[in-house]
């Protein structure tokens, strides 16, 4: 019998050592809104590792509510370089080194059909965006946190891309409008998620997604939902809910082939009214146990039961309040300096 609380309220409930813990970050469409932010997912395991899979725009907010310090994040895996699954990369990379953390980030990503279109250059093109921002940020905040390690892996094999202390995680090719896309598939201590990130049904799926505890696959809105709130006409919906995305019922069929014991969709607008449409067409293949995701929604997943629940947040949290020992210690450089001219003018001189 389970003991857990119906709520998930962060920083009260320890992770045993044989526990996966998952968070929803994000689990809307391409654009925002405040009830949704766009794709991501905290993965947190009883070894002490914490994952970030997608950081879609938007869904750093969420991350922080959580109250975990930034320095905790072992790894961050983007499935592909579309904005609403690492539209938040400022915030990952920058936000994170203000609010403490004092080692480099380490991002995972897909290579693509040519450089310009992997995530190296991708980090490549932000960092050099954001220059004028980390240049006067450096010498105030830890040297280390400036930096960015990439590990960029072909995307059209299927292949671990990451084992170290127990665990290991695959990529294995995505069917998403062009290549580069990627799913991901994370096993540890006999506990198995497997993330889809973009994807319409593909083999690939259905080969590297079978028996997975939990697995989270896109599901747009249906055609008509995408008609009738979206104002789009047939054609675009179709091309859209269908081509570029997974329909419920595209979902349905594939949890149903790869027989999950929770399957999880998102990337759709969770509104009341509209679930009885999405639930009816995923269940016309599909059987199984079945979440709809929202924000802050939480999985619990161990051998013998997968709690799902909602997670309690507060609205005004401070990040990594109780581990700055490390954030003062840690190695500084010489900080630029402004223009004699423009610092001449200060009425309170501090330079």
């Amino acid at each position: 019998m389970s003991t857990r609380r119906d709520h998930y309220f962060p920083n009260t409930e320890p992770l045993a050592a044989d526990e996966m813990r998952i968070v929803a970050l994000g689990t809307g469409r391409p654009f925002l809104r405040r009830a949704q932010a766009n794709a991501s997912w905290l993965i947190e395991l009883g070894n002490g590792d914490k994952f970030v899979f997608d950081f879609g725009s938007g869904s750093q907010m969420n991350f922080t509510a959580l109250e975990i310090p930034y320095q905790d994040i072992t790894a961050y895996f983007a499935t592909h370089l579309h904005a609403d699954h690492v539209g938040d990369f400022p915030n990952v990379w920058i936000g994170s080194w203000a609010g403490g953390r004092v080692k480099p980030l380490v991002v995972y990503g897909p290579s693509g059909l040519v450089p310009e279109h992997g995530t190296r250059h991708f980090v490549e093109m932000q960092k050099s965006a954001y220059a004028w921002d980390t240049a006067t940020r450096t010498g105030l905040l830890p040297a280390a946190g400036a930096e960015v390690e990439v590990y960029e892996f072909d995307y059209t094999c299927v292949q671990t891309i990451y084992d170290r202390d127990g665990v290991k995680i695959k990529s294995f090719p995505a069917v998403h409008i062009y290549d580069g896309p990627v799913s991901l598939r994370l096993e540890w201590n006999g506990l198995s998620f497997v993330y889809s990130g973009d994807t319409t049904p593909s083999h690939f799926f259905l080969e590297n997604g079978r028996n997975a505890d939990l697995v989270i696959h896109e599901a747009f809105n249906s055609v008509t939902q995408l008609m009738e709130r979206s104002g789009y006409d047939e054609r675009t919906a179709r091309g859209i809910g269908t081509m570029a995305h997974s329909s419920p019922f595209e979902a349905g069929y594939v949890l149903d082939k790869v027989k999950p014991r929770l399957g999880v969709l998102y990337h759709f607008f969770n509104d009341f009214d509209l679930l009885s449409e999405i639930e009816r067409d995923v269940r016309r293949h599909y059987s199984g146990r079945l979440a709809l995701a929202r924000d802050m929604m939480v999985f619990n997943v161990t051998r013998d039961e997968i709690a799902v629940r909602m997670t309690v947040t507060a609205e005004h949290v401070w990040p990594n309040k109780e581990r700055h020992e490390g954030f003062r210690a840690a190695e500084r450089v010489e900080r630029v300096k402004m223009s004699r001219w423009l610092a001449d003018r200060q009425i309170f001189p501090k330079f």
